[in-house]
């Protein structure tokens, strides 16, 4: 793989990136803002800021089910801004290589053409890549990849809080459903081991109760929501893993120019 090939796809992991980690970012943002008055009833004071208001790490009390800290939603929502600027402006740079420069499209390739002029063939050879002395983005490729291994590191500990709230507000609602509808037996059997979280999050949507001096307004898909949220947040970690080995091999290649390795 050539150097204009491995930009080529740079610029779609970027741009991927990018639209994978707003689209989480949305349907984080979606639900916190629909539940947080609602679940926001820890117990206590009226002088207390408890402020749990989060859709995630939800807990079921004695009285109400109330949201874990807004501290947790506000992290899982802002976390990913600063990598989606960077993958913006790293999707910016390689398309404009790529579109414009096209850097590196001709290694490793020759091309030869015949020309005839005054009765006399004369061969041609011309689209040579451009002499790496002269591309300084060679020597970007360690920090680049050492910054995607950072930030798959830092987009999995994300999801990886993201899954963990997500499954505690669903295993805390299954015990609150049981209470509130007065289940036994075999209905709360199948209401903590047989419905999936999806249909927790269907019955959370409504049944739960405003908190006082609250309105959530319409209804939405609250479990779609987080779900979306789930899978593209983690879509971005595999994808940051594929960023990480294509810099890092290309990286490799370019060893004999950065190092002394390869003298």
């Amino acid at each position: 793989m050539n150097q204009y090939e491995t930009e080529r796809r740079l610029s779609w992991c970027y741009g991927l990136l990018a639209i994978l980690l707003g689209v989480s970012v949305i349907s984080t943002a979606i639900p916190y803002n629909h539940w947080r008055a609602t679940l926001d009833v820890c117990p206590g004071s009226w002088l207390e800021n408890t402020n749990c208001g989060c859709i995630f790490y939800g807990v079921s009390t004695f009285q109400y089910f109330s949201g874990g800290h807004n501290s947790y939603c506000l992290y899982v929502i802002f976390a990913p801004l600063p990598i989606i600027v960077y993958a913006l402006v790293m999707t910016l740079f390689h398309m404009y290589r790529v579109c414009i420069n096209n850097i590196g499209q001709y290694e490793s390739e020759k091309s030869t053409t015949v020309e005839e002029i005054e009765g006399e063939s004369i061969i041609v050879t011309s689209r040579a890549r451009t002499s790496q002395t002269n591309d300084a983005v060679i020597y970007c490729w360690i920090p680049t990849s050492c910054i995607a291994a950072v930030f798959t590191i830092y987009n999995l500990v994300h999801a990886a809080i993201m899954t963990d709230g997500f499954l505690k507000t669903c295993q805390q609602y299954r015990g609150y459903l049981v209470r509130e509808l007065h289940a036994t037996g075999d209905h709360a059997t199948a209401i903590h081991f047989r419905l999936s979280c999806q249909a927790i999050f269907d019955f959370m949507d409504y049944i739960q109760k405003d908190a006082p001096n609250s309105r959530r307004g319409d209804f939405i898909n609250t479990g779609i929501a987080l779900q979306l949220a789930l899978i593209t947040t983690w879509l971005a970690v595999i994808l940051w893993i594929v960023v990480a080995a294509y810099t890092a091999i290309r990286a490799y290649k370019e060893r004999d120019v950065m190092t002394c390795c390869g003298n």
